[in-house]
């Protein structure tokens, strides 16, 4: 099995994928593919109809298939990089499909991210990743709670999947705050030379969000309800709800920093 070189980008949906995702396609040396639904979706779903994939999905006719898609995109780039949230369910069968693959792991707030999840999640509708418990939060659960307990379960699952693994952990807020400091960070662990598109591509990522730059394709999941992406959830959230997800999210904010 011939290495290939690649980069899987992944993270919670509305964690700052695709920017993240276009910030290193501005590389000329990269080929970048936005969320390969198609050719994943060949290894099937998981449990309870989830994105959550194991190795033991990783069948030989699975990787095979697999590898010589991503190895037909590469045409002349040094580097595959593809960004897709339904894979931060799927850190073992990526390692078994990639073993090679750098992984590059964006998180950001939960109590953002469960604000932003809101149009996609938090009604009738479940049209982000879907965590094994996905159908139980869609019965049970509704609004901005099902929206925090979702990016829970799945923050916690890409974690312990992660414990063990060679990756490079990237936050929202620093590429947000920083992006011309972060960018540099992501070429050397990319083993990519400078190149002045990446950095040019930075000053693009800005906090206040009037008249700023929004990542491809997200234009559908964004709502004018907030003047800054960094603590959003301060400006949709009342106080009630603010105290509620904070008490749930509180143990996995505290590992990650965030409180």
């Amino acid at each position: 099995m011939n290495d290939l070189n690649i980069a899987l980008l992944i993270g919670c949906a509305r964690s700052g994928t695709s920017i993240l995702g276009e910030l290193i396609a501005a590389h000329s040396e990269t080929k970048y593919i936005f969320e390969a639904q198609a050719i994943w979706q060949f290894a099937g779903l998981g449990v309870n109809d989830s994105h959550r994939l194991t190795a033991e999905h990783a069948t030989a006719e699975i990787k095979t298939h697999i590898r010589e898609w991503f190895r037909a995109q590469r045409g002349e780039a040094t580097l595959v990089v593809e960004k897709n949230p339904r894979n931060v369910l799927r850190i073992p069968f990526l390692r078994e499909v990639f073993p090679e693959a750098k992984l590059i792991h964006i998180v950001r707030d939960g109590r953002d991210v469960a604000c932003s999840l809101m149009p996609g999640i938090g009604g009738d509708q479940w049209r982000h990743l879907k965590p094994p418990s996905w159908q139980k939060l869609l019965a049970e659960q509704t609004g901005i709670i099902r929206c925090a307990l979702a990016w829970k379960e799945i923050l916690e699952t890409a974690l312990d999947d992660l414990s063990t693994i060679p990756h490079l952990q990237i936050r929202y807020e620093q590429l947000v705050i920083q992006p011309q400091e972060e960018a540099p960070k992501l070429l050397r662990y990319l083993h990519l030379p400078e190149d002045a598109a990446v950095i040019e591509f930075g000053k693009k990522i800005q906090d206040a969000t009037l008249g700023s730059y929004h990542a491809q394709h997200q234009k559908r999941w964004y709502r004018e309800d907030h003047a800054f992406r960094i603590g959003r959830w301060r400006e949709n959230l009342p106080t009630q709800e603010q105290d509620a997800i904070g008490k749930i999210l509180h143990p996995l904010l505290h590992r990650l920093g965030y409180v």
